[in-house]
């Protein structure tokens, strides 16, 4: 199956400002997506452009990988992938599953999903992290966002760690 879209890590060649302005646009959407469900969420305007150069920072101080989808000019979806550690000290996991990848965060515009993209953002995630040792790729998804949840499963990911909150 031909794509009219390639992938690229913006690491590596960095965005152009059109580009970066259409990352905010997707971050921001995501965030409202997340705001619907949970209401501990900041406004998607008001944390975009800061937060996306978080997570550029972010996935370059850790190895890891700020993956976009591209078709013409067009930004239509992104993934970013940091790889991180355990303490050394923490005995809890064996020392071949200290060092994971984690998928920070994952969108693909709306017009562009069932495509393929997200599974080849995922794919590409995964093939850095095993370029870099690494043996598990994880993520975090709201438990409310059951469309997310779904296309993860399908992707081969399965629920692992439970985390439970109260607001206090």
């Amino acid at each position: 199956m031909a794509t009219d879209w390639h992938l690229a890590n913006n690491l590596i060649k960095a965005l152009t400002q059109s580009q970066r302005d259409q990352v905010n646009g997707l971050m921001a959407q995501l965030q409202e997506t997340e705001r619907a469900l949970s209401s501990d969420r900041a406004t998607g305007d008001a944390m975009a452009q800061g937060h996306v150069d978080y997570l550029l920072n972010l996935a370059e101080s850790s190895a890891g990988a700020f993956l976009t989808a591209i078709t013409g000019e067009q930004i239509i979806g992104f993934c970013v992938v940091i790889i991180t550690e355990e303490d050394e000290c923490d005995l809890h996991l064996q020392d071949s599953f200290k060092r994971a990848g984690e998928v920070t965060d994952l969108i693909v515009h709306p017009h562009h999903r069932k495509r393929g993209i997200g599974r080849a953002l995922i794919s590409a995630a995964s093939a850095h992290c095993q370029a870099s040792g690494v043996r598990q790729l994880k993520l975090k998804t709201l438990a409310q966002n059951f469309q997310a949840r779904n296309a993860f499963e399908t992707l081969g990911f399965r629920p692992h760690e439970i985390i439970h909150t109260i607001d206090l």
